[in-house]
């Protein structure tokens, strides 16, 4: 093993790119994960979105390990340091999932309790599940299973043929090419549900205008790292392309509540000074003899 591992050149470019979004990744979903939380409420996520997201980001993460097995089986001959730039793009992809889980996880905490029931349509007087809290709770146990069968997989190719074996990277590949399938779709439901509502809802703008360009850096982050192909980023670029749709889509929303309100106020200004003048008019009029 010893003899394999050879360290690939460094680029202190790269590897301080590479710092840079992780802590960024990180730092960029504190927003949405602060806004759902203050609102108390995840009303505005689409399940299916969630769902598309969180199995993609999933399949990233076990392709990019698999890629990069011989780096962490050479972490003992490089040294801890040596091992963590090496590495770096998996730690990257992790990140980024693991942010986008626990936002996942908050949709879950913080479903509206209004929106779990509907009145039952058969029966007087009864509620029913909702369709979309039906829809969640599908969608969380299909990602539970998704998961675990998934990482089942990964072990078992694994363990039965090595982790240099060229089973190891077909599946690898083929985790990498349905990421990339399920990113093209990713977006969608969630377009489709903020551009009906009209409304920004739980979505955080400031958590998207740093993720749309950062997904292109990161794109480019993991395309540099050794033992990455062309299946571990192109996902990337896809999902900062449709999350840029999403963010210019949350922006007219928001541009469009902004004026309503404003309009709203200007409204009450006015009638509070033409009661004002009407009053004046009044007292003027009962002083005079």
């Amino acid at each position: 093993m010893a003899e394999q591992c050879v360290q690939p050149p460094h680029h202190a470019y790269h590897t301080c790119l590479g710092v840079v979004l992780c802590l960024g990744t990180f730092v960029s979903y504190l927003p949405q994960c602060v806004k759902i939380v203050s609102r108390r409420s995840s009303e505005g996520y689409s399940p299916y979105f969630l769902l598309l997201g969180t199995v993609s980001g999933f399949g990233k993460v076990n392709n990019i390990i698999l890629l990069q097995l011989g780096a962490f089986l050479c972490c003992p001959t490089w040294g801890v340091g040596s091992c963590l730039i090496n590495t770096l793009g998996t730690w990257q992809i992790f990140i980024q999932w693991s942010a986008f889980f626990a936002v996942f996880v908050l949709y879950y905490l913080y479903f509206p309790g209004h929106l779990k029931d509907v009145p039952s349509v058969a029966a007087n007087n009864l509620i029913q599940v909702s369709p979309e809290w039906a829809a969640a709770r599908v969608v969380g146990l299909v990602v539970v299973c998704l998961m675990t069968v998934t990482t089942a997989v990964s072990v078992a190719v694994v363990t039965s043929y090595g982790p240099q074996a060229w089973v190891v990277r077909s599946w690898a590949g083929a985790l990498g090419i349905a990421s990339l399938a399920i990113a093209c779709l990713q977006y969608v439901p969630q377009i489709w549900k903020t551009w009906h509502r009209r409304s920004v809802g739980a979505l955080s703008i400031p958590a998207m205008l740093l993720q749309t360009p950062g997904g292109y850096l990161f794109a480019y982050s993991i395309y540099v790292r050794p033992g990455a192909n062309w299946t571990s980023w192109i996902s990337y670029v896809l999902a900062a392309s449709l999350q840029g749709v999403l963010l210019v889509l949350c922006i007219a929303w928001n541009y469009r509540d902004r004026r309503r309100e404003t309009a709203v106020l200007d409204g009450h200004r006015s009638a509070e000074q033409r009661s004002a003048a009407t009053e004046r008019s009044t007292l003027l009029t009962s002083d005079r003899p």
